[in-house]
């Protein structure tokens, strides 16, 4: 039956003065939505894509708008475009289909079942708008138990922002990659790889441990390649405690013989590099001072003085490079707690000080200890007086601040330490005078509680020395203490040991030439104490060995 001439014999021409109008009006959806439901019908079908067992109707244009592989096979002269069925191979058909709906539908499900074989069809089907979609979902979802899985996917199909996202992220969890199994199943190329991507960006310690890792997982196998990987490692920058305690006595390390002359020369350097000197940084009345105290000569002399003077803040030293972190500003004499961290390289020529990323947090009377070359940072009290239980880490490489799981007791004036892999929080302040201990592991994320001190103790000091934690002075709640603790890692218990000479809190503490020295202070009546004390474990005698120029009290202190 033919169809009706539209009627034309009237108009309007010339009746009236109003311009001529353009309408521009969107109605693809409305073209998709018609395509959709004719594919479906059976409608304007001219193609199928055969994936194996699975027939996919579709028609050409509608395929070529969306895929430039379609695009290619029907507009130039291959064989495919004068046939009515195409058949794809060595794709996923599930995914084939799914893409299909997309360019009719511009909807698609992805999730971290189908991800990976949608990046694989759309790159290779050359859709970049879902490749696109596939990597973006991908940069979310990068976690312990898929990041080696991810960065395959990035290296086979070229992705520079997944593979950033991997290198970044390994480096931030560096110990609990390279302790999973993901990892020691790895072949020895992508392992080589992986440290060559990284090994600079984290500590010498973390790539020892990384390598044997891997080497002593599937060791018949992987033994021969011990030379390869252990390249990565710089045996002069291991700490002392690893290059001593763990690599000297490791007999793999004994059988490559270049290794060995590599590990006598950092052992002899690491003999000679014994703790020299003292560095006092900042306080109450001396803000912007940094001075260093000789150990042999016993003299101070004066380093350049902090950009932004603070106390209560803490100092940490990184391949000799001095930290100094946080703090209170003393602003109007109100407490101001900052964020700020300022950094000096100690081997330079010329020493200056820098600003590095601020902490996550503001905050003063925290606990800082340096942990596998990364800083660690809990507790403390914020502008608002709130005593904190948070914590942050500082990636070194990444000049980056991140968050961590907090500890189980909020505490201000408390003292962090690392010993063995672990942290240790103990003492200071929550809602009473504290005794209790708690330990942090890092590849867990997890706090526990251990033994606690025999004594309460708020403004106090903590150091390591020789496989043992001593918990030194501070204040119980009633009175200034002169007291000295000392923590057994191995069975869990605290004994006292010697007792100071001179009762203080809110004084510092550190661990040189195997010895502890203490610095500063106030007393029972609340007067700066001037003395310097050092504590002899061989002799558990703790003896006066100089003292300081000017008044040192809630200061920060390192051996360097």
């Amino acid at each position: 039956m033919a169809m009706a001439a539209a009627e034309t014999s009237f108009s309007i021409n010339g009746t009236c003065s109003v311009e001529e109008q353009t309408h521009n009006i969107d109605h693809s959806s409305d073209l998709l939505q018609f395509a959709n439901e004719s594919r479906q019908d059976g409608c304007f079908n001219d193609i199928i894509v055969r994936v194996g067992e699975k027939n996919i109707p579709a028609n050409k244009m509608v395929l070529s708008c969306y895929s430039k592989y379609f695009n290619t096979m029907f507009n130039t002269e291959m064989k495919e475009k004068y046939k009515d069925v195409v058949e794809v191979h060595g794709v996923d058909a599930e995914s084939v289909e799914k893409l299909v709906d997309f360019m009719y539908t511009g909807k698609i499900n992805i999730n971290t079942n189908n991800v990976c074989n949608l990046l694989a069809v759309s790159d290779f089907l050359q859709m970049p708008s879902v490749r696109k979609l596939c990597i973006e979902y991908l940069l979310t979802t990068v976690s312990l138990q898929n990041c080696l899985t991810i960065q395959a996917l990035a290296d086979r199909f070229t992705i520079p922002k997944l593979t950033e996202k991997f290198n970044n992220f390994v480096v931030e969890n560096y110990q609990e990659v390279v302790s999973g199994y993901q990892f020691k199943k790895l072949s020895k190329n992508y392992v080589i790889k992986l440290l060559q991507s990284t090994h600079d960006k984290v500590s010498s310690d973390l790539v020892y441990t990384a390598v044997l890792n891997w080497v002593k997982f599937d060791l018949s196998s992987n033994e021969s390649y011990l030379g390869e990987v252990i390249k990565f490692v710089d045996f002069y920058k291991l700490s002392p405690k690893m290059l001593e305690d763990v690599v000297s006595v490791e007999p793999l390390i004994r059988k490559v013989g270049d290794l060995v002359d590599s590990l006598f020369g950092a052992l002899v350097q690491y003999s000679k590099k014994t703790e020299k000197s003292l560095i006092s940084l900042g306080g109450a009345k001396s803000l912007t001072k940094v001075t260093k105290f000789d150990l042999q000569t016993k003299q101070w002399i004066q380093l350049p003085d902090l950009p932004v003077g603070r106390d209560k803040a803490a100092a940490v030293v990184i391949d000799d490079v001095l930290y100094y972190l946080a703090g209170d500003l003393q602003t109007d004499d109100e407490y101001t707690p900052t964020n700020i961290v300022h950094r000096m390289k100690l081997k330079e020529k010329v020493l200056i000080w820098e600003k590095v990323a601020s902490m996550n947090d503001k905050k003063i009377e925290f606990g800082a200890a340096v942990l596998n070359g990364t800083i660690f940072v809990f507790g403390g009290y914020d502008n608002n007086c709130k005593i904190l239980s948070s914590g942050e880490f500082y990636v070194v490489s990444l000049n980056k601040w991140i968050q961590l799981k907090p500890m189980k007791i909020a505490r201000r004036g408390h003292s962090i330490v690392a010993h063995n892999g672990h942290l240790y929080s103990l003492g200071g302040y929550g809602l009473r005078y504290l005794c209790s201990m708690e330990r942090y592991d890092p590849f867990l994320d997890e706090w526990k509680h251990v033994a606690p001190m025999q004594t309460p103790r708020d403004c106090f000091a903590a150091v390591v020395l020789n496989n043992a934690i001593y918990a030194i002075g501070g204040h119980d709640g009633k009175q200034c203490l002169k007291s000295v603790e000392k923590y057994n890692v191995d069975d869990d218990t605290w004994v006292y040991v010697g007792n100071m000479n001179i009762k203080r809190n809110r004084h510092v503490a550190c661990v040189a030439q195997n010895k502890i020295y203490v610095v500063g202070g106030v007393n029972s009546n609340r007067k700066v104490v001037k003395s310097i004390e050092c504590y002899d474990d061989q002799t558990g005698k703790w003896s006066v060995v100089g003292e300081t120029q000017v008044e040192l009290y809630d200061h920060s202190l390192v051996a360097v």
